[in-house]
């Protein structure tokens, strides 16, 4: 198994063991240098050092492959215990092997296991068997063989252990992250609906005032022209005041729609160009997703209905690119021609391989067409979502009517 990665504590509390175990055992030899028989010195300490530096190798802070790192520690160990007990016929410690067997125990994969475990734990010791001076001694050293590799797989486990719970909690904080962006997109988009909202009914409520109390007053002032024409008992002085009141009425009248389009016209008079930038540039920075805004063409008289449909429209393409696609990346373009505006809105989303109208799409696909507008959805083929709405406007009976507003 092949991989590079960063060690964990373990890893170099085996590696400092492993050094110490090398240090030692030159110590102990150099002072004790009658034990290894016809063996000089000299060439223990190369031996020794064979074993402990090659397998590092493939066994390092910076690069880890630990089927060669095995196989590598059997050759030299199996090589050096024929040479050792096959060859010179020399009884060196237990100890010798033991190291080896406790990093075998410490890398085993299950891959492994059906070859590594009989030859360091069976193998391995049993070559000793024809220079070991008593059968009692030959058969104690497994209980070192099988104390060292226990704690080599001991902590083999408490490593595999932490690997998963690193695994779970990074998984867990991308889970973390992913809620809180779309609480965010979702926070943004309950802000605008409240915003918006509160405009329709705004609107709502000064059209209905401008109706009823502006036909209650044209009324008044009409019937007070027609009585005029009807008195006639001192109809000049009775004239003089209807003139009055009538006048008294038509400023009044004019003061209620001058009022109502006070309340009516504060977000009105905003260009929906500059509305549609301050929703985009709010929703990337909530949501911390990129996002630009281009436009192209002259904006023109806009009814306040229509800028409210196009303002929805461009807030749900918003959500919905980061709440299903998990946009990073989100284009808005908004033409205008002569006749109609294309606002077109493009993310780099998850494919969707099955498009279903929901609630949000349908309501907007719905308040479109009422609109006489058009909605398009391109899916493309690797990522990323296009959608185009083309809505009509600028018309002479438009113009007629913001003008009247």
């Amino acid at each position: 198994m092949e991989h590079k990665k960063v060690w964990m504590w373990i890893d170099w509390l085996i590696f400092s063991l492993r050094c110490g175990w090398y240090g030692t055992g030159l110590i102990y030899y150099y002072v004790y240098r009658d034990k290894l028989g016809d063996l000089t010195y000299i060439e223990f300490a190369l031996f020794a050092s064979i074993g402990f530096f090659i397998p590092l190798i493939f066994w390092n802070p910076k690069y880890t492959n630990t089927t060669r790192y095995v196989v590598t520690e059997l050759l030299i160990s199996g090589g050096f215990s024929i040479l050792i007990n096959n060859i010179l016929n020399i009884n060196l410690s237990t100890s010798v092997i033991l190291m080896t067997v406790l990093m075998s125990g410490y890398l085993l994969t299950k891959d492994m296991a059906r070859w590594a475990i009989p030859f360091f734990i069976i193998l391995l010791p049993a070559n000793r068997y024809w220079t070991i001076g008593s059968m009692f001694s030959f058969f104690l050293q497994y209980v070192d063989v099988l104390l060292f590799f226990g704690i080599g797989l001991g902590f083999n486990v408490i490593t595999k252990s932490q690997k998963r719970y690193k695994k779970l909690l990074y998984e867990n904080m991308k889970q973390y992250e992913l809620i809180q962006q779309q609480n965010k997109a979702l926070e943004h988009y309950a802000s605008q609906v409240e915003k918006y909202a509160l405009l329709e009914e705004r609107n709502r409520m000064a059209r209905d005032l401008h109706d009823s109390i502006g036909h209650h007053f044209t009324s008044v002032t009409m019937g007070l022209d027609a009585i005029s024409y009807m008195i006639k008992v001192d109809s000049k002085m009775a004239e003089e005041k209807i003139a009055n009141l009538a006048d008294v009425a038509r400023e009044g009248l004019t003061e209620v729609r001058r009022t109502i389009h006070q309340i009516a016209s504060s977000d009105e008079e905003i260009p929906l160009l500059k509305q549609l930038e301050t929703v985009v540039s709010g929703f990337g920075e909530y949501t911390n997703t990129m996002s630009s805004f281009k436009s192209a063409g002259q904006e023109p008289i806009i009814l306040p209905h229509k800028k409210l449909a196009v303002i929805r429209f461009v807030q749900e393409c918003l959500t919905n690119a980061k709440r299903h696609g998990n946009a990073t990346l989100i284009k808005v373009e908004v033409h205008f021609k002569e006749e109609f505006m294309q606002i077109i809105v493009e993310n780099n989303g998850k494919k969707i391989d099955n498009l279903q109208f929901g609630f949000g799409l349908s309501s907007m696909k719905n308040r479109l067409e009422e609109l006489n507008g058009l909605l398009e959805i391109k899916i493309h083929d690797i990522e990323g979502v296009r959608v185009i709405c083309t809505l009509p406007i600028g018309g002479k009976h438009e113009k007629d009517q913001a003008i009247t507003r």
